[in-house]
């Protein structure tokens, strides 16, 4: 059989300067290789990011990829903030192709039903992990019969058999990384490993999270625990990545990455034995309640060089509100403890908490420079389908609305929960925050790169610029001639 997958888009989001290699797509694509089908991955989010095409030049491209591949089934990844550009890809694609068309990922898991009942190209979705039911409906079994899969039956009726977990991920081939632009996803960026000027290739060794704060959706796919790959299987794809793309840096996806204590030394020690901690830089994202000084060692002598923490808050009731189960000492600690030993600390800070409110802001950032973390991020806290926090505070919006442009930007832009207008956070944001972080984060770049690392970096950056000033010069000369005309 001859199967195409399909990757969204960020359209009309601004394109993301870091790009993650999309895993999940590859991993069904080479489990479907070894059964002998013909794979093909049109990567939306690549093509658009490199070309600038826009809507109708990208849906124009990906009907003549489908006429040139000619599949016989049409598998997409569905994201809740793309969901609109999914809809769209379903409309176009329906005017050339009349086989068997599905959908999954983390949206269409979140609300199955209402996938297929405001997509009704689609025939079906498939709920949970993709690649096992992908290999049943390959085969040709009845979708109805398939674990995890919602099938549209005559007259609207839907069928669905609950989804089964993967008990041995070691079963899994490698993910077919050769089906993506892995220039493209290999280009040295200082957003993989914050900071860090590095060619970057990530991998998932575990998969699903023991924690469940109310508004995380990883662990929507891979449903309930944690399931860890084997440690040969880790290191022999390890191997694999560094001699197919000669990449510098590895990134752990993993949600918890010290889960297992165990298992993570036994990993770190390994990465010793092999030869690999002096050929690979790494890093991981993992809860401050993991860390301590014995396991920072090991890890920095194994080749690591940042952790990620999921801090969200410098508030102990922000924390609580929200379920995340750690306290903002501990968080504190673990931030020290790393930089002490010598590995970099990236924050992830969340804002739009119930009830904040500027002066919520105002403490946070003067824990941020207090703390001082290497490097964070302040991201809206997202509401998305599926989790704990949509049940109760997303007023139904995707059940109530349809899934267009507009109303999934409009929701995904709005504080429903703060007590801060835009214009007020706005304002803060721009004459407090970004100036900070902007300085922090340069501060961070030029400490941990190397002379010949900064050198390239910039002059890549003068380059971006001067195309932007031509661009702009441009712009402004064809506006000052049409208006003179």
């Amino acid at each position: 059989m001859r199967i195409l997958l399909i990757y969204p888009c960020t359209i009309p989001f601004n394109i993301p300067k870091i790009a993650w290699t999309p895993l999940s797509l590859s991993f069904i694509a080479s489990v479907l290789q070894r059964e002998g089908h013909m794979l093909s991955i049109f990567d939306r989010f690549a093509i658009q990011a490199k070309t600038g095409k826009n809507r109708d030049q990208l849906n124009k491209t990906m009907i003549e990829h489908i006429r040139q591949f000619q599949p016989d089934l049409i598998g997409l990844n569905t994201v809740s903030p793309l969901i609109h550009d999914t809809v769209e890809t379903v409309t176009s694609i329906r005017k050339v192709f009349n086989g068997m068309l599905l959908a999954g990922g983390h949206h269409a898991t979140a609300l199955p039903d209402l996938t297929l009942l405001k997509l009704p190209g689609l025939d079906g979705v498939v709920e949970g992990e993709g690649e096992m039911p992908m290999v049943d409906i390959a085969k040709g079994e009845h979708p109805s019969t398939i674990p995890g899969v919602w099938w549209k039956k005559e007259k609207g009726k839907v069928i669905h058999t609950p989804p089964r977990q993967i008990e041995n991920l070691d079963h899994l081939p490698f993910p077919a990384l050769d089906l993506l632009d892995m220039a493209f996803y290999t280009k040295p960026t200082l957003l993989s490993i914050r900071g860090y000027y590095l060619s970057t290739i990530p991998i998932l060794t575990s998969r699903g999270c023991a924690y469940r704060c109310d508004f995380c959706c990883e662990s929507i796919t891979y449903g309930k625990g944690v399931r860890l790959h084997g440690l040969e299987y880790v290191i022999e794809w390890i191997r694999k990545v560094l001699m197919d793309y000669r990449v510098e840096a590895i990134y752990f996806y993993d949600n918890d990455f010290l889960f297992d204590e165990v298992r993570s030394i036994e990993l770190c020690e390994k990465m010793l034995s092999t030869g690999l901690s002096k050929k690979v830089q790494w890093a991981i994202q993992t809860r401050a309640n993991r860390i301590h000084i014995d396991i920072l060692k090991l890890l920095k002598k194994a080749g690591c060089i940042s952790i990620e923490l999921g801090v969200e808050s410098a508030l102990q009731n922000q924390l609580n509100n929200i379920h995340k189960g750690t306290e903002v000492d501990i968080n504190e600690k673990a931030i020290a403890l790393s930089r002490r030993e010598g590995i970099s600390v990236h924050a992830y800070m969340m804002t739009g908490f119930e009830g904040e409110r500027i002066s919520d802001l105002q403490k946070g950032l003067h824990w941020l420079k207090r703390v001082k973390p290497d490097s964070f991020s302040w991201f809206p806290l997202m509401i998305h389908p599926g989790t704990l926090l949509y049940k109760n505070k997303g007023n139904h919006f995707f059940e109530k609305n349809e899934w267009t442009e507009e109303n999934i930007l409009r929701y995904y832009k709005s504080d429903f929960l703060s007590c801060i207008s835009g214009e007020e956070r706005q304002e803060w944001t721009n004459r407090h925050l970004v100036p900070y972080q902007k300085w922090k984060f340069r501060q961070h770049i030029f400490r941990v790169n190397s002379l010949q690392k900064l050198i390239p970096l910039l002059l890549w950056r003068v380059e971006e610029f001067i195309k932007r000033l031509i661009l702009s010069v441009r712009k402004t000369f064809l506006f000052s001639t049409e208006k003179g005309g």
